[in-house]
């Protein structure tokens, strides 16, 4: 399946990663409004054709799907384009700037019978799966925690009054859109979407949160999570069990994942190691390759969305993401538009 690629940031180079992996996808097109950046990408990647213009590389003929690696603000639009030209579309996540911009983009699929695809990667990952097939080893839940915080490369550049992109209202930027997500997308999918939602955040000048934290209430458990892009954490992610506790490195990925019996030998588990652990994960690929394969084989198969990750998790993820930032204080320009 040949790809033509929007945008050339460094999310970019990460699809790209993945592609090599993928035997049945080539890197056809690269598209950057500042043509020189494709230019230099194409160099990179060996990518044969160029363009400024994302919709004539489509009317090219020289692509069968598209990803688009482009800011939150212009998903939207973006990708109703490439919809309504039955272009297979991968949009990165956040899949959208709101709710209501996620219900048309996929109702907008469904009329036009086109694929498409949230990029949120985790769902996509064997490790994934395989956490959500050993989840009944911690017993009955009671809390989830996740956490994901990384100081951005970009944040001294706005301490420097230098305003970069990354912290940018106008953009749909922020820590819970670009980081919070992750760990909202893992609680939903494994849980569902909660009865209660409680969210704070720490706000930059710009109007964006640099940090913040939620809670997601359910019947008989809570999800907390934290998330950052103005300091860093060394705080592992977990389950927590009657039975045990699951922990995980990283909600972006899952790379890692160890189960932490209460009872060993009730439990069953003989690979407990002498730190009390068992390893749950597998080694993992780069993160793009999983989804590149579950995109390709969706399209094969004639859907217009993925098994792993349907458009109603992706609507209830955007749901519990927009109620964050409504709580937060954090509203886009976008917010006010009507849809459609």
């Amino acid at each position: 399946m040949r790809f033509g690629v929007v945008g050339t940031n460094f999310v970019s180079d990460f699809f790209m990663n993945g592609a090599k992996e993928v035997a049945e996808c080539e890197v056809a097109a690269v598209c950057s409004g500042r043509k020189e950046n494709a230019i230099k990408f194409a160099e990179k990647y060996q990518i044969p054709l160029v363009f400024d213009n994302y919709i004539e590389m489509i009317e090219s003929k020289e692509i069968d799907a598209i990803y688009l690696a482009i800011p939150n603000s212009l998903h939207y639009e973006i990708t109703c384009e490439c919809i309504k030209r039955g272009i297979p579309t991968l949009t990165e996540k956040p899949f959208a700037s709101n709710y209501n911009e996620a219900k048309h983009m996929i109702e907008l699929s469904k009329e036009y019978k086109t694929y498409l695809h949230d990029g949120l990667i985790p769902m996509y990952t064997d490790n994934f799966q395989i956490l959500k097939d050993n989840l009944h080893l911690v017993g009955k839940v009671r809390r989830g925690v996740f956490v994901f915080g990384k100081y951005s490369s970009r944040y001294d550049a706005y301490l420097r009054g230098e305003n970069p992109t990354t912290f940018r209202r106008e953009l749909c930027n922020g820590s819970c859109m670009d980081i919070g997500v992750y760990a909202i997308g893992d609680a939903v999918a494994l849980f569902g979407k909660p009865k209660k939602i409680i969210a704070t955040g720490i706000l930059l000048d710009t109007g964006v949160d640099g940090l913040g934290s939620c809670t997601l209430i359910y019947d008989t458990f809570e999800v907390c999570i934290q998330h950052s892009k103005i300091t860093d954490t060394k705080i592992i992610s977990e389950i927590q069990g009657e039975e045990g506790t699951i922990q995980i490195d990283m909600p972006s990925r899952m790379d890692g994942m160890w189960f932490y019996p209460r009872n060993p030998e009730r439990a069953g588990m003989h690979k407990v190691d002498e730190s009390g652990k068992v390893l749950l994960s597998k080694p993992s690929q780069e993160g793009f390759a999983y989804q590149l394969r579950d995109f390709i084989e969706n399209v094969k198969e004639g859907r217009h969305e993925s098994l792993k990750l349907p458009h109603q998790m992706t609507l209830d993820i955007m749901e519990v993401l927009t109620e964050c930032r409504r709580q937060m204080g954090v509203i886009y320009p976008c917010d006010e538009k009507e849809i459609g």
